[in-house]
This record gives C-alpha cells, sequence and structure tokens, in this order.
C-alpha cells in the first residue's frame, strides 16, 4: 500500500515540486521512496530522496533538478506489504526499461498470474504482487485489469513509442483513489488531493459541492468524478485513462452487472453455499501479506463472520500466528458501545482481541488531524471511531487489516423496507408484503407500517408526479432546518442548480422510484459505499496501516447482485438473510440473528458538543468565511451546541459540518 504522484508539463517539470508533492503522502508509504524522471524523447532516469533504500545506489534528485529540466516524473511513497526487500521498490521498470510504473495496491491473486506469465516466458526479479503488475501490463495492456483481483491505483508511464504516453487505471469500486488535474498545458495526479494542492493554484472551493455538504451532508459524487475543489477531478471506480499529446482520456473498464428484476426466488440451499465458498474465498486471498494480517471487529454481523472465516482458516495451517483483532468500546452505555457482543464473538474463537476507546476530548485534541488526512470535509462524527481502531493497530505493530465494508450496501443492511415493499406491491403480492411487514413485529412495528403504507402510496403515483414532489419538497427544505448556517447566496446556487432538470447529482430523485435491487446497486456506485471506502482509506493510510475489504471481490460482488440471490436479502422478516445463513458457525447465533446493529459508531452529540465548545472558546472566537457559512447564525448554532441547549440532531450536524469545513478551508488555504 503507497502513495504514487505523477506530473506531466510540456514546458519541463521541476523536480522539486514533484518531491514536495510525492512527500505530503509520506505517511502512506514510509518504508521508501523513489522517482522516475523522463524526457519528450523517452529518456528516462531513476532517482531517489532522503529515505530511498541506501543499496538501490540511485542518484538523489537534487542531482536531477540540477540538470535540464524532464518532461514527466513519477514519485512513489512506499508500504512495504509483499516482498520486504529492496526489489520491490518504485517506480519499477520492465527489463526494457520502456515501462515505469507507480502502484498503490494489492492484486491478492498475483500469484496465479505469475504462474501464467511465468508459463509464457516472462521472468522475475522480485517475489510481491507489483511487477506481476507491470509485467502483466506489459503482455495484456489494459486487458491485465480484468483478470486482477484487489484494490488499486496504478499508473504506468510507457515509452515504447516515439512519444511517452500515461496509463491509470482505478480499481473497480474505488477502494484506492486517484485524483488528477489539468494545470496549465501540463497534467498532475495523486493518491490524495492534498499533494495536488500542493502544486500551487489558486485552488477554490466546488460552490455546489460545500452548498450539499452544508445543507444536507452530500458529498460529491466519485461515480461523476466530482471533488470539493474546482479543477480537481477523481477517477472514477471502474476507469481507466491514458494521457496522450497532453490530451486525458478516460474510459469505463468494469461496471456492477445490471439490477435484478423482481421475479421468482432463486434456490435457497445453493444461494447460501455459493455465498459461503465465495466469502470465503475471498477472505482467503486477503490474508496473502508478507507482515502479520489482523481484522477490524465492531461485533456485528458483516465483521464477525470475516472474524469467524478468518479463525477457521488459520485453524488449518499449521503453526498459524493467533488471530488479532480491533474493535473501538466506550465507558458508558448506548448502542454505540457494542462491547458486549464483541466479547461473545471473541469467547467463540481463538483470538486475542485490542480494545481502543474514542473520547471527546481525543477528537478535539485529533480534528486538525483528521481534516488533513481526510482530505475533503466529512459530515458525522462515525468514522471516527475507525480512526482510533487504525491508531490502536498501529500501537500494536499490526500493518494490514480485514473490514466488513460493503456487506449492507450489497445484501440490504440499511433497512431499506420501502423499497421491498414497493416491489411486492406493484408485482401484486399484497399478501407476502403484509407477512413480511408481520415478521418484523419484534423489531419495531410502527416504522415498518409507516413504510408499507408508503410503500403503497408510491407505487401508486406515477413516477414523474413523484419527481416533482420530490424536487419540490428539496427546494423547501433546502431553505428550511436543513441549512441553517449556509448564507443566502449559497443557497441559491445550490437551488438554481437544483431546478436544473439535467442537473441529476445535484439532488436524490433518482432513489425515489428505484426498485429494491437498483437501491443496493445505487449504494453501491454512488455516495453511501465510496464514501465509506474513502474513510477506510484516509484512516487506514493515516497510520500506514493497509486496509482490505473482502466484501468487495468482484465475483462475491457480482454474485450478490445476480439473479442467484433473487429473494435472499430480504427473507422471513430479515434483511441480509443469506448472509445470516452463510455465516453459520462462523459466529455466534446472537451475533448472526442480531437485529440492533450499528455499527462502529460514537455517541455523536457528546462528541459534537466537545468539538463545538473547543471551537467557542478558542482565541479570536469563531471565525469564518462568509462565501460559505453565515456568521451570525453558526456562531449562534455553535454557542447553543456548545452549552448544550440545542438537542435537535440536524441542527447538531449543521454545526458539525460548518466547524469540519472551516476547518478544512484553513488547513489547505482556501478561498
Amino acid at each position: 500500500m503507497c502513495g504514487i504522484f505523477g506530473m506531466f508539463d510540456p514546458g519541463g517539470v521541476d523536480p522539486r515540486r514533484v518531491v514536495e508533492a510525492t512527500n505530503r503522502m509520506r505517511h502512506r508509504g514510509p518504508d521508501d521512496e523513489g522517482y522516475l524522471f523522463a524526457t519528450a524523447d523517452g529518456v528516462a532516469t531513476p532517482a531517489g530522496g532522503d529515505e530511498t533504500i541506501p543499496s538501490l545506489g540511485l542518484r538523489g534528485w537534487r542531482e536531477i533538478a540540477g540538470a535540464a529540466r524532464p518532461n514527466w516524473a513519477l514519485g512513489f511513497r512506499r508500504l512495504a506489504i509483499q516482498d520486504l526487500s529492496e526489489a520491490g521498490h518504485q517506480p519499477m521498470s520492465t527489463p526494457d526499461g520502456k515501462l515505469w510504473m507507480a502502484f498503490n495496491g494489492e492484486v491478492y491473486n498475483f500469484p496465479e498470474l505469475r504462474a501464467e506469465l511465468e508459463a509464457e516466458g516472462v521472468a522475475f526479479r522480485s517475489s510481491g504482487d507489483s511487477e506481476v503488475v507491470l509485467r502483466a501490463y506489459e503482455r495484456w495492456g489494459d486487458g491485465c485489469l480484468a483478470r486482477f483481483n484487489g484494490m488499486w491505483g496504478l499508473a504506468v508511464l510507457d515509452l515504447r513509442g516515439g512519444e511517452p504516453e500515461l496509463f491509470l487505471a482505478r480499481d473497480r469500486f474505488g477502494i484506492k483513489p486517484i485524483f488528477f488535474a489539468r494545470i496549465g498545458g501540463g497534467f498532475a495526479f495523486a493518491s490524495e488531493l492534498k499533494s495536488l494542492l500542493a502544486l500551487g493554484g489558486p485552488w477554490r472551493p466546488d460552490r455546489i459541492a460545500v452548498g450539499n455538504y452544508l445543507a444536507w451532508g452530500r458529498l460529491p459524487s466519485q461515480a461523476a468524478g466530482h471533488t470539493f475543489v474546482e479543477g480537481i477531478e477523481a477517477l472514477p471506480p471502474g476507469h481507466c485513462g491514458t494521457l496522450r499529446g497532453g490530451s486525458f482520456t478516460a474510459r469505463r473498464y468494469w461496471d456492477l452487472p445490471a439490477p435484478v428484476r423482481p421475479g421468482p426466488a432463486a434456490d435457497e440451499a445453493e444461494a447460501v453455499a455459493e455465498t459461503r465458498r465465495l466469502l470465503e474465498d475471498s477472505v482467503s486471498l486477503r490474508l496473502r501479506a508478507d507482515v502479520e494480517v489482523g481484522s477490524c471487529l465492531s461485533g456485528g454481523l458483516d465483521s464477525s463472520v470475516i472474524v469467524g472465516l478468518v479463525s477457521q482458516l488459520r485453524a488449518k495451517v499449521p503453526g498459524a500466528p493467533q488471530q488479532h483483532t480491533f474493535s473501538a468500546i466506550y465507558h458508558e452505555e448506548g448502542p454505540f458501545n457494542e462491547k458486549e457482543h464483541i466479547d461473545k464473538v471473541l469467547a467463540s474463537l481463538d483470538a486475542k482481541g485490542t480494545y481502543t476507546l474514542p473520547t471527546a476530548a481525543r477528537l478535539v485534541d485529533d480534528f486538525d488531524q483528521l481534516v488533513w488526512h481526510q482530505d475533503e470535509p466529512f459530515p458525522t462524527t462515525s468514522m471516527f471511531a475507525q480512526w482510533c481502531v487504525m491508531g490502536a493497530a498501529k500501537e500494536e505493530g499490526v500493518t494490514v487489516l480485514l473490514d466488513g465494508q460493503a456487506a449492507d450496501e450489497l445484501l440490504g443492511g440499511y433497512r431499506p423496507y420501502r423499497y421491498y415493499f414497493q416491489d411486492l406491491i406493484r408485482a401484486g403480492k399484497i399478501g407476502t408484503a403484509v407477512r413480511e411487514a408481520a415478521a418484523l413485529r419484534k423489531e419495531s412495528l410502527d416504522p415498518v407500517l409507516k413504510e408499507l403504507l408508503g410503500a403503497a402510496l408510491v407505487a401508486a403515483v406515477p413516477d414523474p408526479l413523484v419527481r416533482a414532489l420530490t424536487r419540490r419538497s428539496y427546494l423547501a427544505k433546502l431553505r428550511g432546518r436543513a441549512a441553517p448556517v449556509v448564507p443566502g447566496p449559497l443557497i441559491d446556487a445550490v437551488a438554481d442548480r437544483v431546478r436544473d432538470p439535467g442537473a441529476h447529482e445535484a439532488w436524490p430523485w433518482r432513489r425515489v422510484t428505484d426498485n429494491f435491487e437498483t437501491h443496493l446497486a445505487g449504494l453501491v456506485s454512488d455516495h453511501v459505499l465510496p464514501t465509506l471506502l474513502r474513510y477506510e482509506d484516509r484512516n487506514s493510510m493515516a497510520f500506514s496501516i493497509e486496509s482490505r475489504v473482502p466484501y468487495t471481490d468482484w465475483r462475491f460482488v457480482e454474485h450478490a447482485l445476480s439473479p442467484a440471490l433473487r429473494g435472499m436479502k430480504f427473507r422471513h422478516g430479515w434483511s441480509k438473510w443469506v448472509l445470516r445463513e452463510a455465516g453459520k458457525g462462523l459466529a455466534p447465533d446472537a451475533i448472526l440473528w442480531r437485529r440492533d446493529k450499528m455499527g462502529f459508531g460514537t455517541p455523536e452529540d457528546r462528541f459534537i458538543q466537545a468539538l463545538a465548545a473547543a471551537a467557542a472558546s478558542s482565541p479570536g472566537g469563531w471565525d469564518c468565511n462568509p462565501d460559505y457559512i453565515d456568521p451570525d447564525r453558526s456562531r449562534e448554532l455553535i454557542e447553543a451546541v456548545a452549552s448544550g441547549a440545542e438537542r435537535d440532531k440536524h441542527r447538531q450536524l449543521a454545526c458539525f459540518r460548518a466547524l469540519t469545513l472551516q476547518r478544512w478551508l484553513d488547513t489547505f488555504e482556501l478561498h
């Protein structure tokens, strides 16, 4: 796991800027540093930095800076996971020196790919996955991406032709990031937005992104390549692109399978068995590493199944180390404290559990670091628990963690009753809808009945009318409670965008008329899962930890969204039914059949109150940028939250977003 950077400038690249931008990501790769500089006619010169492995004998980048300026550059920071020797140094080249690669990520099936390439006569100099990725690109071009099972942000500088070309690719789900910007007549890319911000600017926040964030907590769409900064784009998940002749063209190489339409249920036993088989193989692949692999454990279904699989797989290997799990707990009781459930899981298997206790005081102390490492504003405190978990793993010397992200989005874990009931009603299965609602009585009858009645109403109303009513409601709320700190001009800008019929990214009308399966596909492809994976990457990399996500194995995802699981996600009153069945024997029944799971959470009201109190008492008081945050209303809200007088959750979160946005603006000097 690493940090990569690259730059093209027809007028010449300044190596000093390359080094500064690359080393802004040192946390992503503290083990090694490397550079590659190339001229327009394809002459390549590798170089080292202050933390490059000395035995490599590379020229220092300062020597390059004193010579004629190159036109191309790659920068690399390494976190050693596979092949810990100097043979894993990057940028890495093919033996002929015509392809140079900077690779961030892991391709878990690299031993199988290596064997295939060796059978075709390819010889290797290292034992890790990076060289396999490079030689696979050499052999199969961008067709190699379809063969990879893993996560990656990949850059290859191709010097085989008359003019150098740059190839970029991001994994299917965007677990590993790539940002890029067109700067003057040139181009630059990086694993983190902050590295591009180091190149100058002037950079300005995107007003629509900021407005939607303050009003709703909505983040820019990664699927559309949007970010919080004008002029900086994200390469969307499942995309690759080529910079040729100064022009960058991106294209999709993989997409989610078409959502399953309502129909007859598949065979239960076959669906459960295949779900278990695919997940076990995914976990097995993600245990491949030359360093210790631990697991996140929240006490819920998703992570507990993974921990159970790891325990069973390790039991088959003589001398395998004891599994090490990491969890966030609290001294106080509440739905956010999962210790009781975590203890049940640990008692059922051979594992060492480490606990961390996130506190409001630590959030205040770590807040500046959190904003710096996240790169862009975040709407709640929930990801702070994960931040603390990653810090605990770092303290214990564990470099790789497995985590349970994506199961909720794939298998219906967010209680999407309205979409499920809507499908049943549209199909005329009223009796089934009533029976499923009755099966949910133990969870909470009233909300379920509301979902059932709401689904019946939506199913009876034509889509255009639903869309028009939703747009009207969205605009009304924009000027009400949802936007208590947003200045009027910014509200007007967002409202104008919402009124634009083509502005699909500005408001969530697409979610209104979804069926159950298209709703889940939307969670996977846009906003929810990409946001969680962003937190996962930034939180783990802040502590030089590689986080691996077994539920995002592309084979498991395609299975989850296929006809094989039609009718298996919500069944007999249980969401994620197929995973609960597939997890039998991996975790206690009390965990497999929980209804009250909330994941790594925080006592958010107390955390926000502490942050507001720190802001209210800071020297100089609360200073904000009036272009984005209303000074008077925000000061009043912060003081009310700090004193405990403001108990409305929506307004507390609006306060948190205002504090986070202003700290982000200050940290990255954006205006």
